[in-house]
């Protein structure tokens, strides 16, 4: 029902492994890397420990959210610290479904700085028009 459901619902399928084809299915095709496979999707090579949500906007038909999903390497030993990725996703809805675009991992923090700057994440766009939105 929304891009934050649906970036909630795409971590529990990295976490349970197996469901690639639920993945690649809310993967945007046009930005999707036609090369990978379910397979790819389906190995787990990481133990994934939980989910935080920093923020999710949305604007008509465009949404991001930004998160900290938190995992342990499964070679890794049990007393290794956790780690972190940090993505601020992008999504869109087309034909009433939410559909994962792309993610700026280690996305920069966002500055209070003039809205008409470029946008600190590299984008290249305004960010009013990108990550303040």
């Amino acid at each position: 029902s929304t891009a934050e459901a649906l970036m909630r619902s795409r971590y529990t399928a990295f976490a349970l492994g197996g469901l690639g084809d639920y993945l690649l299915a809310t993967w945007d095709p046009r930005t999707r890397d036609p090369a990978l496979t379910t397979a790819q999707l389906d190995s787990q090579d990481s133990r994934w420990l939980g989910l935080d949500i920093l923020q999710a906007d949305q604007a008509g038909a465009r949404a991001t959210v930004e998160f900290k999903a938190h995992f342990q390497p499964h070679e890794a030993p049990p007393t290794d610290p956790t780690h972190v990725l940090h993505e601020r996703s992008r999504f869109r809805r087309s034909q009433g479904q939410w559909l994962y675009i792309d993610g700026i991992i280690g996305p920069p923090v966002a500055t209070t700085g003039s809205r008409n700057a470029t946008c600190a994440c590299g984008s290249g766009k305004k960010a009013k028009r990108c990550c303040l939105r």
